[in-house]
Parts: structure tokens; C-alpha cells; sequence
């Protein structure tokens, strides 16, 4: 068995419960043997990620920052030393074209809808682990 301070993992930056726990159902069922780790400020990710002796494998972004401060986060992501080649996949809950494709030329690897169902949870869980 994997310690799991060495193993593969997700970085949720959700700032809701019940969205981390559904996301660890799905990471759990479709994931093995990625763990999902749950944070609720980039700040706070950013300091663990510093720390960790592992890089995330991917980065989802969901509701941690307000609205007109996201594309500032994701830059901020995609310069930090600790994001650097990671996928980082913006979380929302309706669908944008304006805001997809803002988000994919500042450098997102994806723009996902938020899951509301196991059928779409699988989906989204696979998509991010096909891109680690």
C-alpha cells in the first residue's frame, strides 16, 4: 500500500462541504489511488502546496474567490512554483462561453460544468484524471 503522504492528489478549492464530500465519493470510486484534498481559500492551498513533498496532479477551481477576481487566481496559479505543467480546471455552475474561453486563453486546461449527478460526477472525475 501507498503512504498516503506519497500518494497522487487532487486539489479541491471548493468552499462548500457537501461539494467536497461529493467529490470524494467520485474520486474514491473512479480515482484509485488519487486522494482528494479539500481546501477552502487559495491561500491556504498555496501554503500546502509549498509545503507538500508531492505536487497536486490537477487543480479545480470552485467558488473560492469572488467572480471578478478569478482570472487574477488562475494567474497567480499558473505562476506559482507549485502549479507549474499542473492541470488546473475552472468548476462552474452554468455554462459560459464568454467565461470558457477567457479562462483557456489565460491558461486553464479545462472549464467544467459542476456535477449534479453520479453519471456526470464520473464524467468530470475522468476528464481531470485524463489529463494528469
Amino acid at each position: 500500500m501507498i503512504p498516503i503522504s506519497t500518494m497522487p492528489w487532487i486539489a479541491l478549492l471548493d468552499d462548500d462541504e457537501d461539494d467536497f464530500t461529493f467529490w470524494q465519493y467520485g474520486v474514491e470510486t473512479w480515482a484509485k489511488p488519487v486522494v482528494l484534498k479539500w481546501f477552502l481559500s487559495a491561500e491556504s492551498f498555496l501554503a500546502e502546496a509549498s509545503r507538500a513533498s508531492s505536487k497536486p496532479t490537477a487543480i479545480v477551481l470552485d467558488g473560492i474567490v469572488p467572480d471578478d477576481d478569478q482570472e487574477s487566481w488562475l494567474t497567480t496559479f499558473l505562476g506559482h512554483m507549485c502549479c507549474q505543467n499542473i492541470p488546473i480546471f475552472i468548476l462552474a455552475g452554468q455554462f459560459s462561453q464568454a467565461h470558457q474561453e477567457r479562462f483557456l486563453a489565460l491558461g486553464a486546461t479545462g472549464y467544467l460544468l459542476k456535477p449534479s449527478s453520479t453519471d456526470e460526477l464520473q464524467a468530470v472525475i475522468l476528464q481531470v484524471i485524463d489529463k494528469q
